[in-house]
């Protein structure tokens, strides 16, 4: 997620490049600036990507989806001007998206001891049983209390509810869409496009709540599955409480009034001085982005209707399906969603047209061309064999003539002169009373030279 959120940090911190760019006037497509591409792409993939989420079983994959649609909204409000809530949204998501990623850990950990608990009491142990594939669970809000709780607020908070923490992002970012209408044409469409991702948002977050946690075991699983510890639901809860709160972050004002003064645009102005291009408009150099300050209620309204409508459709359509796992999933009647955003065209379009054509060139340039030539080359005869020739001088010349010529030098001298030295222990008493007599004889003619003499 690092990775990934590191676009918008950056696109946000080069700010000053996109507005300069606009100013300018310079277009790159057609009449479309650098930024409105930016703001077009990330609004388009906010929408793929949600309408990707209605297709997915895997639990992890739907929020996987999800992930990317959201980046989608980040993109988009940076392309459009509006960095403070690009950041905003980061900001929230990190919470909101967390929380739901670990509940959802919770959630497939709760499964998988129940089909581990199915299995050593005699239930049928299903080889395609997979604990992250929402078809095999159901009923889960009685069984994991600690776990659904936390859950449900992240949905919400990822749905833009109202008083949740996305709310106040993801309407910040539509609000500055909705403002700049009358400016630019690929706003209104950038604002179409997003407010149909949230809708989806709603909806694919409802289908998921539906069947996970409501409804019947759809397994033995599902059955036996148990909540998880309290290692692994206290940080649910601390989450949870970030997800509702965080929109203090950057609380909007209310007809112009600050309702909240202690959290009147924290981030804002927080981000006044990594935002240069408020500095340049200041010193009249470009025209800030028009960023919207209280809150805009008809924008605000429209957004929470269609997340409402598309939150009870979803709970409307899964209310009684599905009841087995092998059952359909109630939107395959949709004509061409599964079909179009299920087999993902875009994802078969980019591995025929990008992976496999690169794969055979890097095969094609590590053929004669790379390996055979210029990686041997260099490789073997430049830094192998000039390694091996350097070893093998220390092995034969430095270790053998070197380091062993003086280890065993000093070994055979220390030998020799331990022969000599023992040649004059002949093992006789009276070689020995003779040396001891020519000893003190020398002795005594030494202390004795003196006063012989005369000095």
């Amino acid at each position: 997620a690092t990775m990934v959120t590191a676009g918008v940090y950056l696109i946000v911190r080069s700010n000053v490049l996109y507005e300069l760019a606009r100013a300018s006037g310079v277009t790159v497509i057609g009449n479309l600036t650098s930024s409105d591409v930016v703001a077009l792409v990330g609004a388009a993939t906010a929408l793929y990507a949600a309408l990707i989420a209605f297709t997915q079983y895997d639990i992890k994959k739907v929020l996987a989806y999800s992930t990317i649609s959201q980046l989608g909204f980040m993109i988009a409000a940076a392309g459009m001007g509006a960095y403070v809530a690009a950041i905003f949204h980061l900001i929230t998501h990190a919470f909101f998206k967390a929380l739901l990623f670990m509940s959802a850990g919770s959630v497939i950990h709760g499964v998988e001891h129940g089909h581990h608990e199915a299995a050593h009491e005699g239930g049928h142990d299903d080889p395609d049983f997979d604990p992250q594939d929402m078809r095999y669970m159901g009923g889960l809000k009685d069984k994991m209390r600690a776990t659904f709780w936390p859950y449900l607020i992240g949905a919400l908070a990822l749905a833009g509810i109202f008083p949740f923490a996305g709310f106040w992002s993801k309407d910040e970012i539509l609000a500055h869409a909705n403002a700049n209408q009358g400016d630019y044409t690929v706003f209104l469409l950038v604002y179409i496009m997003l407010t149909l991702a949230a809708m989806g948002t709603a909806f694919y977050m409802a289908r998921q709540l539906r069947m996970v946690f409501w409804g019947k075991p759809r397994s033995e699983a599902a059955e036996c599955a148990h909540e998880s510890s309290r290692l692994m639901t206290i940080p649910l809860a601390i989450l949870a409480f970030f997800s509702v709160t965080a929109g203090l972050f950057n609380l909007p004002r209310f007809g112009g009034t600050a309702v909240l003064p202690q959290a009147d645009l924290i981030l804002e102005k927080w981000l006044e001085h990594a935002l240069l291009v408020f500095e340049l408009a200041e010193e009249h150099i470009l025209e800030a982005p028009h960023t919207p300050t209280s809150l805009q209620i008809d924008v605000a309204g429209i957004s929470l209707a269609l997340a409402l409508a598309a939150l009870l459709g979803g709970f409307y359509l899964y209310r009684n399906k599905p009841q087995t796992a092998a059952d359909p999933d109630p939107t395959q009647k949709i004509p061409g969603l599964w079909g179009f955003f299920g087999r993902l065209p875009l994802n078969t379009l980019y591995m025929r047209g990008i992976v496999v054509l690169f794969n055979r060139f890097t095969h094609w340039l590590a053929g004669p061309f790379e390996w055979a030539f210029w990686h041997d080359f260099v490789h073997d005869r430049l830094i192998r064999d000039q390694f091996v020739a350097f070893a093998n001088f220390l092995a034969n010349v430095i270790d053998q003539y070197g380091v062993d010529g003086i280890v065993n030098g000093l070994g055979i001298v220390t030998a020799r002169f331990a022969g000599w030295v023992r040649q004059s222990q002949t093992g006789f008493a009276r070689s020995y009373a003779l040396s001891i007599f020519l000893g003190a004889v020398l002795l005594i003619v030494y202390f004795l030279w003196p006063f012989l003499t005369g000095q």
